[in-house]
Formats: C-alpha cells, sequence, structure tokens
C-alpha cells in the first residue's frame, strides 16, 4: 500500500470529526496503538504544550487507545471573557495586539461578553515580550510580594520569601522565560503545582499553578505557554510564585527580569481598543 494510502487510512481511523468555527477548528483526534504525543504534534503541526492546554486531564506517559483529543487547527489557544474584561487586557495577556485578536475572530466591534470564547493563534502570542534582557517575564500580572525575608501571609512567621509572587487571575498563561528542559512536574508541598525548568545557565521554578502543559523531560522554548495561573499549595489567592535559581541558590528574580514598568512593550496605540468589556 502506499504512502498516501496509509496516510488517508489511518487519518480516516484516528480523526472522529472536526468542530469548524469562524477561524479556526478542533480536531477530535482518536488516539490509535503506539502513538505518542511527538507523533500526535508532527501530524497536525501544534505543540506538545498546546495539546496538554487543550486536553488538561491528559497523562503524557499514559495514552490511553481510543482515547479522544481535541486539538486545535491552526495552534493557537481559547480564552472565554469574564467580567470586567477587555481586549486590551486580554491582548496583553496573551503579549499579543488587540487588532490580532479581532482579526482571528472576525469580530465587527470591539465590544466584548463575559462567557465569550476568543481565539488566540499561537503565531500571533508573544509580540508585546519585552526581550531586553536574557529572559521575559512569566506572566503579564501585578507584583505582590518581592523576594527576600517577609511575614508570611499565612503561617505568621518572618521567612524568606525564595522568589516573587505575581499576582494573576486562574487560568492566565504562564510563558516560559527562558528555553530550556523541564526538570520537575507535579504537588511540592507549598508550591502546589509546580514546575522547574533548567536552561544553561539558570533554573526557573513557577509555583502555584491551576494548569501544567509540560512534562518532565521535555524541551520548551523561550515564550511558550507552560501552564496556567492558579491557586494551589499554600496560597491566598490566585499568583504565580517565580524563582531563580543557579546553582541550587535563590536569586531575586527582578536581577534578571526587564523592568516591571515594561512587562508589555507592544507599543500600537492599544488604548483605542480598551473600551467595551461587560
Amino acid at each position: 500500500m502506499g504512502i498516501r494510502k496509509r496516510t488517508a487510512l489511518f487519518l480516516s481511523f484516528s480523526i472522529l470529526a472536526a468542530l469548524t468555527f469562524s477561524s479556526y477548528s478542533i480536531v477530535e483526534h482518536q488516539i490509535q496503538s503506539n502513538e505518542t504525543l511527538y507523533r500526535i504534534s508532527i501530524e497536525y503541526n501544534v505543540s506538545i504544550s498546546t495539546i496538554l492546554d487543550w486536553n488538561p486531564n491528559l497523562s503524557p506517559n499514559n495514552l490511553k487507545i481510543e482515547q479522544v483529543i481535541l486539538i486545535p487547527q491552526p495552534e493557537g489557544y481559547i480564552y472565554e471573557v469574564k467580567k470586567g474584561d477587555n481586549l486590551t487586557y486580554i491582548a496583553k495577556l496573551f503579549f499579543t495586539s488587540v487588532s490580532d485578536i479581532v482579526k482571528a475572530n472576525n469580530l465587527d466591534t470591539t465590544t466584548i461578553f463575559v462567557n465569550q470564547k476568543l481565539f488566540i493563534p499561537k503565531s500571533v502570542v508573544g509580540k508585546g515580550f519585552n526581550n531586553e534582557r536574557n529572559i521575559i517575564w512569566p506572566v503579564y500580572a501585578t507584583i505582590s510580594s518581592l523576594y527576600g525575608y517577609r511575614v508570611h501571609p499565612i503561617t505568621k512567621e518572618y521567612s524568606f520569601h525564595k522568589g516573587i509572587d505575581l499576582a494573576a487571575p486562574i487560568g492566565t498563561p504562564v510563558f516560559s522565560v527562558e528555553a530550556g528542559k523541564v526538570k520537575f512536574v507535579g504537588e511540592n508541598g507549598g508550591y502546589g503545582l509546580m514546575v522547574e525548568i533548567e536552561s544553561y545557565n539558570n533554573s526557573y521554578v513557577y509555583g502555584h499553578l491551576s494548569q501544567i502543559n509540560v512534562y518532565e523531560g521535555q524541551y520548551v522554548e523561550k515564550g511558550e505557554i507552560i501552564a496556567r495561573v492558579g491557586n494551589t499549595g499554600l496560597s491566598t489567592g490566585p499568583h504565580l510564585h517565580f524563582e531563580v535559581k543557579k546553582a541550587y541558590t535563590n536569586y531575586d528574580p527582578l536581577v534578571f527580569l526587564p523592568s516591571s514598568n515594561r512587562i508589555y512593550v507592544l507599543d500600537n496605540r492599544e488604548n483605542e481598543y480598551g473600551l467595551g468589556g461587560n
């Protein structure tokens, strides 16, 4: 049997359906014997992290035959509008532009509604990253706690805070600040759901996550969505706990990050699109 015929036969079994929307579609893929996430990612030209983002209950190392997973075409992410949102804010969460979101969703107006689902193509994510330093900001957020000694908000003990806390709503995308290999994934005491990624020089810790989009041993690119903000572990509210380590010694992340006044640097008069949230 020729390669094309075998491919067509495989696809006929592996793709159950494709739900088509204005500018994207969602393929329902049924996992076959001996398939891996890597093979599926190559077949659909999407990253493994994106597949995991769309399928939060998927176990990367324990795929089940006939299990159905969702895959976006083209590659991208869904954002469900919350009360108080506007397009400017949503664009900043994905470090993209309002005009890109408008175009991707064929919007006739910048007015958006609670529970409305917006598609954010991966191709436009990251335009607003500040690349002035070696690493980028892991999330668009507000600094809520600094590095150093403090009175712990829960235990009330005077203790050393090994990183910085970045307050953001649950579900806010978390980006890899630098390319590297995933060292740890899972629950880790007060950190809650946590990811640690090692680069050539540093190690980065992302804590209190609601969802993890990577697995141990995976290589991730700088700017890739690796998780979502949560409130797991010892936490008083939704935020990302972020650490920078060198040779197992913690350092103040603000020394390595671009200016906190320039987390998002895309400058194309985004404010003109800011109205219309409900």
